[in-house]
C-alpha cells in the first residue's frame, strides 16, 4: 500500500483534506464496541462491594432479605466469571468467523444484560451464580471479538489509539462500579449497571461489519461501501481493498485448524507472542495488587476507608489508560511493553522489600510512602503497556484464517492465569508472606522483558498484510 514517507499511513485521494474528521467514524465504532469492555469492567468489579453486603443479612423496607451467602457461596459467585470466560473464549472466535463480528458482539451485549437481570431478581445463590456465568461468557467473548473488530476497522495510523480503548473502558467500568457501589445496595448497583449493556447493544446496532469479514464472505460491494463509510469519500480505498483481498486469498489457501497455528511460521510466532503477553498481563499480579490494596494502605498507616482506597486505585488506572491513548502511537509497541514490565518489576520489588522488612520486625515507620507510592506507580506502569497493548496485538498479529482460534486460546490463557494468581496469592501470603508473592511477580516481569525483546515483533505503523510478511521472516 502507498504510504506517506513521514507518517507511514495510507495515502488519501489527492484532493482529500488532511483532517482527523475523516477518521471520526472509526473512533465512533471503536467507542461503541469498547462499551462491551465497560460492561466487562462493571462485572469484574461488582463482587467487591456486593459480596461484602451479601455476606450478612440486610434489611430493606422493614423486611429481611431472603438470602445471604456463605463463604463458599461467595467464592463461587466471585469465581464463576472466570469459568464463564473460559467457556466462551475459544467458541467466540469460531462464531465470529462463521457469523460475523457484528452479530456476535451484539449477542455479547445480551449476555451482559441477562447477567444483571438474573442478579437483580435473584432470591438465592444459584441465581447469582447463573448470572455471573453469563457475565463471564460476555467478558470472555468481548475480550476476543472486541480487539478483532477494532483491528479490522481501523487504519494503521490510528489502530494503536483505538486498540487502547478496550483497556480504558475496562478500567472505567471498574471505577464506575467502585463509585456507585460505595453508597448503594447490591441490587440498586446492579440496576444502575444494567443500563450499560442496553446502551452498548443499542449503539452497536448502528455500527458496520468489518471490511475484512465482508471480503472474507465475498461481499465485495458491501465491503467497499463499509470502507468508504469508515475512511471517508475522499479516501482512496481501492489499494486497501486489494490488500484485504490479497490477505484473505492467502488465508483461504490454508485451513483454519489448530494444527495450522503450529505448522506455519507466521502463525506460530503470532501465537507465541499474543498468548505470552496476555499471560504476562495477569502474571504481573495486577489483580492481586488490586485485591491487596486495603492491607497495603493500612500498612502505610492510612486511615482511608476500603471503598475510598479502591476508588483511588481505579481512578489511577483510568487516568493512566486515558493518557496511554495519546502516547501509544508515539513509540513502538515493544518499547511500551518493556517499559511497562521494567516499571512493574521495580515497584513490585519495592513492595516486596517493604513487607519483607516488616516481617523481619524492622522499624519502617518512616517508609509509609513506599507502599502507596509503589501501588500507584505499579498501576501507571501497567496501564501504559500491559494494560492496552496485549488487546491491540490480538487484533494485529493473527492471520484471518486463525484469528478466531488464536484469540480464543489467548483469552483462555489470560483467564487461566488470572485464576491462578487470584487463587495462589492469598495462599502464598498466608504461608510464606506477602513479600514472596511480590518477589515472584517481579521475577516474572524480568522474564517478560527478555521475552518481548526476543520474540514479539513490532507492528506500529504497518498494515495487517505487512505484519504477516514480518512474521514470516
Amino acid at each position: 500500500m502507498d504510504r506517506d514517507a513521514d507518517t507511514n499511513t495510507p495515502m488519501l485521494h489527492p484532493n482529500a483534506p488532511r483532517t482527523s474528521g475523516r477518521k471520526m467514524k472509526q473512533y465512533i465504532a471503536a467507542t461503541s464496541v469498547s462499551l462491551g469492555a465497560l460492561c466487562a469492567g462493571t462485572c469484574l468489579a461488582w463482587t467487591s462491594p456486593a459480596l461484602s453486603q451479601l455476606s450478612i443479612l440486610t434489611k430493606t423496607d422493614n423486611s429481611t432479605e431472603s438470602f445471604h451467602l456463605t463463604n463458599s457461596e461467595g467464592a463461587a459467585v466471585g469465581g464463576m466469571i472466570a469459568i464463564g470466560a473460559l467457556i466462551s473464549a475459544i467458541p467466540a472466535g469460531f462464531l465470529a468467523d462463521k457469523f460475523g463480528r457484528k452479530k456476535i458482539i451484539f449477542l455479547v451485549s445480551l449476555m451482559f444484560l441477562l447477567n444483571w437481570l438474573l442478579i437483580i431478581f435473584a432470591q438465592n445463590s444459584a441465581t447469582l451464580i447463573a448470572g455471573r456465568i453469563f457475565a463471564g461468557i460476555g467478558t470472555g467473548a468481548i475480550c476476543v471479538v472486541g480487539p478483532m473488530y477494532i483491528g479490522e476497522i481501523a487504519e494503521s495510523s490510528v489502530r494503536g489509539i483505538l486498540g487502547a480503548f478496550i483497556n480504558m473502558f475496562l478500567c472505567t467500568g471498574i471505577l464506575l462500579t467502585c463509585v456507585f457501589g460505595s453508597f448503594t445496595t447490591w441490587r440498586v448497583l446492579s440496576m444502575i449497571l444494567a443500563a450499560v449493556p442496553v446502551i452498548f447493544g443499542a449503539s452497536f446496532l448502528f455500527m458496520p461489519e468489518t471490511p475484512v469479514y465482508l471480503v472474507k464472505i465475498s461481499n465485495l460491494q458491501r465491503a467497499e461501501k463499509t470502507l468508504l463509510g469508515l475512511r471517508g469519500s475522499n479516501y482512496d480505498i481501492h489499494t486497501e481493498l486489494k490488500d484485504i483481498q490479497k490477505e484473505i486469498d492467502n488465508s483461504h489457501k490454508n485451513s483454519a485448524s489448530i494444527k495450522d497455528i503450529f505448522t506455519s511460521k507466521a502463525n506460530r510466532r503470532a501465537f507465541m507472542s499474543v498468548v505470552a503477553v496476555l499471560a504476562f498481563q495477569q502474571l504481573c499480579g495486577v489483580n492481586a495488587v488490586v485485591f491487596y490494596t486495603v492491607p497495603i494502605f493500612q500498612a502505610a498507616g492510612s486511615s482511608l476507608s476500603p471503598n475510598l482506597a479502591g476508588i483511588i486505585i481505579a481512578l489511577v488506572q483510568v487516568l493512566s489508560s486515558y493518557v496511554s491513548i495519546f502516547i501509544i502511537e508515539k513509540a513502538n509497541r515493544r518499547f511500551y511493553l518493556m517499559l511497562s514490565s521494567v516499571g512493574m518489576l521495580l515497584f513490585l520489588t519495592a513492595l516486596g522489600m517493604y513487607f519483607h522488612l516488616k516481617r523481619l520486625n524492622v522499624d519502617i515507620s518512616s517508609l509509609g510512602f513506599i507502599p502507596i507510592g509503589s501501588v500507584v506507580m505499579f498501576m501507571i506502569s501497567f496501564s501504559i503497556g500491559y494494560g492496552p497493548i496485549p488487546w491491540l496485538l490480538m487484533g494485529e498479529l493473527f492471520a484471518p484464517e486463525v484469528k478466531g482460534i488464536g484469540n480464543g486460546f489467548a483469552i483462555a490463557t489470560n483467564w487461566s492465569c488470572a485464576f491462578l494468581v487470584t487463587y495462589f496469592f492469598p495462599i502464598i501470603n498466608n504461608s510464606l508472606g506477602a513479600h514472596i508473592s511480590f518477589y515472584i511477580c517481579a521475577g516474572i516481569m524480568a522474564l517478560a522483558t527478555i521475552y518481548v525483546a526476543v520474540v514479539v515483533p513490532e507492528t506500529r505503523g504497518t498494515t495487517l498484510l505487512e505484519i504477516q510478511q514480518i512474521l514470516n521472516k
